[in-house]
């Protein structure tokens, strides 16, 4: 990662740690319940959650498994992961710092992969992608959810405006053939594809990040007039005094080949 966008990560997620723990969309969203439902892991595996964040998808698994790796760029969410797995007892689970795209394992190290809800933020996307399928043994099993955007290059540039905005650490959600183009260079091949909408409240999904007022403002403003390739993703509707959108999020398992 470049050292700004280190910086920029490190700020954003360091005093949202806790905001982490308790969000529904990363603590209980649907892409969670398919992963573990796809990967189906084994009892004997040693497993890594890449960009792990407040430890969700890693906590989720560990039950399952023989260890998890719970590895993040930031101390704040490391420790949040921690405490989350203490409290729940979890005696297989550690943590590790790090950058996702020089990850510290030797080829082949890991009998599962996960990654949730985190590459929009890697600014090499392909070098850390790489990066997970080199640690992932033959025959291994990679677990990955993120947002994907519409085909459309301007619209999609605009979205990742957006996204920008409301956090200035994120890089860019990619289209969902941009995202299968990966798992094949990787030599991946995809058992299970599934595509998801999820229903944001935009005043949490604002205050996660800390928004300021005005950028709340200028955010609001975006998504009334958003490109018309982009509304069939944002849908963007207004009730209750506030605003509500959609974003798209691709859940996806593959098989590591020999």
């Amino acid at each position: 990662m470049s050292e700004r966008t280190k910086t920029l990560v490190k700020q954003q997620f360091g005093v949202s740690s806790r905001a982490y723990a308790t969000s529904d969309v990363h603590a209980r969203g649907e892409s969670l319940e398919i992963l573990l439902a796809e990967i189906r892991p084994h009892s004997d595996w040693v497993a890594l959650d890449v960009a792990t964040g407040a430890g969700h998808t890693a906590l989720a698994v560990a039950p399952h498994v023989k260890r998890v790796v719970a590895y993040d760029l930031t101390e704040q969410m490391l420790e949040t992961a921690a405490d989350l797995a203490a409290r729940r007892g979890l005696a297989n689970f550690e943590t590790r710092l790090g950058d996702a795209e020089a990850l510290p394992f030797p080829d082949g190290s890991f009998d599962l992969v996960t990654c949730r809800l985190a590459f929009h933020h890697f600014p090499d996307s392909a070098r850390a992608f790489a990066e997970m399928a080199r640690v992932l043994r033959p025959g291994g099993t990679l677990g990955f959810t993120d947002n994907y955007v519409v085909d459309d290059p301007e619209a999609a540039a605009f979205y990742n405006e957006y996204e920008r905005l409301r956090d200035p650490s994120h890089v860019r959600v990619l289209a969902l053939g941009e995202l299968e183009a990966l798992f094949r260079r990787s030599g991946l091949t995809i058992t299970a594809l599934h595509r998801l909408e999820k229903e944001m409240e935009f005043q949490d999904w604002a205050d996660r990040q800390h928004v300021s007022a005005a950028d709340k403002e200028r955010l609001l403003e975006m998504a009334r007039h958003a490109p018309a390739a982009l509304v069939p993703l944002l849908a963007p509707r207004w009730a209750d005094g506030t605003m509500y959108f959609t974003l798209w999020e691709a859940a996806i398992v593959a098989i590591k080949g020999a």
